[in-house]
């Protein structure tokens, strides 16, 4: 059985380590990225079945635009919002008119997370 592979993307280094431990863990093969454009051409180079994206690091809505990008060559990657913004807020139930697969709200737990891709 081929690992599933997971792409994490946000700017906050903690996230990013805590998420990519949790993964691993659990068997999963994992690459994190920092950034926009680094998650694109991580998602390029490593061609992930699952994402993992943080809606707001350089500009306030850089998720979108990832997942827009990756869109338009990949319908079938299952891409996740990861926000801080509270589950109340508009932007959250729209996550899927704008691509995303689902959403998760920080702060990122480990039960969360896998019950989130599992």
């Amino acid at each position: 059985m081929n690992k599933r592979r997971v792409l994490v993307v946000d700017d906050d280094y903690d996230i990013l380590t805590s998420a990519f431990v949790i993964l691993k863990s659990k068997g999963f093969d994992v690459v994190t990225a920092g950034g926009s454009e680094e998650a694109i051409e991580k998602y390029d180079d490593f061609q992930p079945d699952i994402i993992l994206l943080d809606l707001m690091m350089e500009k306030f809505d850089s998720g979108v635009t990832v997942c827009k990008k990756i869109r338009e060559t990949d319908k079938d990657v299952k891409i996740y919002l990861v926000s801080a913004v509270s589950e109340g807020s508009a932007d959250i139930p729209e996550a899927s008119g704008m691509g995303f697969n689902g959403t998760m709200t920080k702060p990122i737990t480990p039960e969360k997370l896998l019950k989130l891709i599992e």
